[in-house]
C-alpha cells in the first residue's frame, strides 16, 4: 500500500522553488479567512547555514505562489492540486539557536493601494457597489460582487482609513463579507453561502476527526429585534420587528433607533442587526486530518454530537504541515430562515 504524501509547491517570482526548499523546509501554515482579515501563508526554514537569512533571503514585495500537492491521499495513485493562491512576502523573521527564518506572505499586496495609505474622502447619492468598484480598480484587482444588496448612501466618509479597512466597515454595516484572495476582492452575502449545499458531512467516530470543540452562548442571544425611527420631516414614526423563525430559546428583543426612509427598509435592519447579534450563539472548531477540500465560506454537515448537529459554516480554515498534515476549522452554525 502507497502512503499518502503531502507536498507544498512554490513558486518565488514565478519560478518553481519546491526542490531547492525541500531539504530546509520544517513546516508551513495557510489561513483562509471568511471575512474580515487577509489571507496569509507562512513557511518555516532550517537556516543552519545562515543562507536564508543571507544570500537566499527573498525579497519583500516578491511573490509567491502556493499550491497544495496531495498523493495517495483518497486512494492509491490518485493526486490531487489544490492551489491555494497569489502572495506577497510580507515579513521575515530570523531567531535561533537554532536557527530559523519564518517567511509570512499576504493574499494582498502592501503596495497595493487598499492597503498601507490612510485617504481621507467623501461620496455623494453613491452606492456601495460604485465606491468598492472604484477603490478595487485603483488596486489594479478585480472586484467579484456576489449579492443582491447595494445598500444606498446619501453621503458616506472615509476618514483617515485605509482603502480596504474602509471596505470592510462598509460591508459590516450592510452584513455583507469581504474577502480578498487571488488578486480578488470579493463582496458576497453570508447567508446566501449559508444555503449552498454542504461540501461534506464530519460525523463523530466515522470522520478523521483528530479533535474537537463546541461551545453555544445566550449571551447577547436575541429572540426578535425591533426597530423604531422618528421622521422628524415626515412627522412620523416608523417602526418594524423581525422575528427569528426558530427561537434561539430567549424571549429578549433588541431595540434599535437609527434612521430608515420606510418601514420596508426598517424590517430589512431589523433582520440584519438581529442576524449580526444571534450567529455566533453556536460555534465550533475541528481539528481534522488535512484537506484543501475545507475553504472559508463552504459548509458542512456535522452529525454524532447530539445538540451540536446541523449544518455549519466555515468562517477560518487553517491548513498546516510540520511533520504531518492536517487541517483546522472554524464553524459556526448556519441561522435558519434569516
Amino acid at each position: 500500500m502507497q502512503a499518502r504524501q503531502s507536498l507544498l509547491k512554490l513558486q518565488y517570482t514565478n519560478k518553481d522553488i519546491s526542490k531547492s526548499l525541500a531539504s530546509y523546509l520544517l513546516g508551513w501554515t495557510y489561513t483562509d479567512y471568511m471575512s474580515g482579515a487577509i489571507d496569509d501563508l507562512q513557511i518555516n526554514l532550517e537556516d543552519k547555514a545562515h543562507l536564508w537569512n543571507a544570500a537566499w533571503m527573498p525579497n519583500k514585495g516578491a511573490t509567491l505562489r502556493a499550491t497544495i500537492i496531495l498523493k495517495n491521499w483518497e486512494a492509491e495513485s490518485s493526486t490531487l492540486d489544490a492551489v491555494i493562491g497569489l502572495f506577497e512576502v510580507d515579513t521575515l523573521n530570523s531567531k535561533g539557536p537554532p536557527s530559523v527564518v519564518t517567511i509570512k506572505a499576504l493574499a494582498i499586496p502592501e503596495s497595493s493601494a487598499l492597503r498601507g495609505e490612510d485617504k481621507n474622502k467623501a461620496w455623494e447619492k453613491t452606492k456601495l457597489r460604485t465606491i468598492a468598484q472604484e477603490l478595487v480598480s485603483k488596486a489594479g484587482m478585480k472586484l467579484f460582487y456576489d449579492t443582491s444588496e447595494n445598500p444606498e448612501y446619501d453621503r458616506m466618509e472615509q476618514t483617515g482609513e485605509t482603502d480596504l479597512l474602509f471596505l470592510f466597515r462598509l460591508c459590516k454595516d450592510a452584513g455583507l463579507c469581504l474577502k480578498v484572495t487571488n488578486g480578488q476582492v470579493a463582496i458576497f452575502d453570508e447567508q446566501k453561502y449559508e444555503a449552498k449545499p454542504p461540501i461534506t458531512t464530519i460525523t463523530r467516530g466515522k470522520s478523521l476527526i483528530e479533535g474537537h470543540d463546541f461551545t453555544t452562548t445566550m449571551n447577547e442571544i436575541y429572540a426578535a429585534c425591533k426597530v423604531s425611527y422618528q421622521d422628524g420631516d415626515k412627522k412620523q414614526k416608523i417602526e418594524a420587528t423581525f422575528t427569528a423563525p426558530k427561537s434561539p430559546g430567549t424571549k429578549r428583543t433588541l431595540y434599535i433607533n437609527e434612521r430608515v426612509k420606510d418601514k420596508t427598509e426598517a424590517q430589512k435592519l431589523a433582520k440584519k442587526k438581529l442576524r449580526e447579534k444571534n450567529r455566533e450563539a453556536t460555534t465550533g472548531k475541528f481539528q481534522l486530518m488535512g484537506h484543501p477540500k475545507y475553504t472559508a465560506g463552504a459548509t458542512i454537515m456535522v452529525k454524532g454530537f447530539g445538540w451540536f448537529d446541523g449544518k455549519y459554516i466555515i468562517t477560518q480554515a487553517t491548513h498546516s504541515k510540520s511533520g504531518k498534515y492536517s487541517t483546522s476549522i472554524d464553524v459556526r452554525r448556519c441561522l435558519e430562515g434569516y
